[in-house]
């Protein structure tokens, strides 16, 4: 872990005016947003690093088990085109998460650009079992399935900056 280059300029979790709420480390930033019960989409930037980055991730998850328990099934859609790669404490940290939900999570889908980040999610696959997370590396296409969930959606989000 890297010490912190400076005190947190923002907390930890923030809501943005358009409802999704955003989650601030020091190098990471991760905005979820509820497309309708159950289906979310997350847009992450940069990785985990530092203990805050640890912390921003597990409120990440906490925030996944409220949806989860409210709506009782849970899809994610991960834009993670802006995460270089996934330590190997969030690669075991995110597949207990989801072996432990497994039975209530539906076929989900990940967008990727990095090949490093892309081998962390078939670990996880591994782990966990085949089936759950879908690995896609085309915009485009990733954004035609969120449609589906949410049809008035025209762009991926972007994570605001800090």
């Amino acid at each position: 872990m890297v010490d912190s280059p400076a005190q947190q300029l923002v907390p930890l979790r923030r809501v943005e005016p358009d409802g999704a709420v955003l989650f601030c480390g020091n190098y990471l930033r991760v905005r979820v947003a509820v497309l309708k019960p159950g289906v979310v989409l997350v847009t992450a930037h940069g990785e985990v690093i530092d203990d805050q980055d640890v912390e921003a991730e597990a409120a990440v998850l906490t925030e996944f088990d409220h949806e989860l328990e409210r709506a009782g099934t849970f899809t994610v859609f991960a834009d993670l085109r802006e995460s270089p790669r996934m330590p190997s404490a969030s690669r075991k940290k995110i597949a207990q998460w989801t072996r432990r939900h497994q039975a209530r999570i539906l076929p989900s889908h990940i967008l990727v650009r990095s090949e490093p980040l892309e081998l962390a999610l078939a670990v996880i696959t591994m782990l966990v079992g085949g089936g759950l997370f879908r690995v896609h590396t085309n915009a485009g296409s990733f954004l035609a399935l969120v449609k589906k969930a949410a049809p008035k959606l025209s762009e991926l989000p972007r994570v605001p900056d800090q």
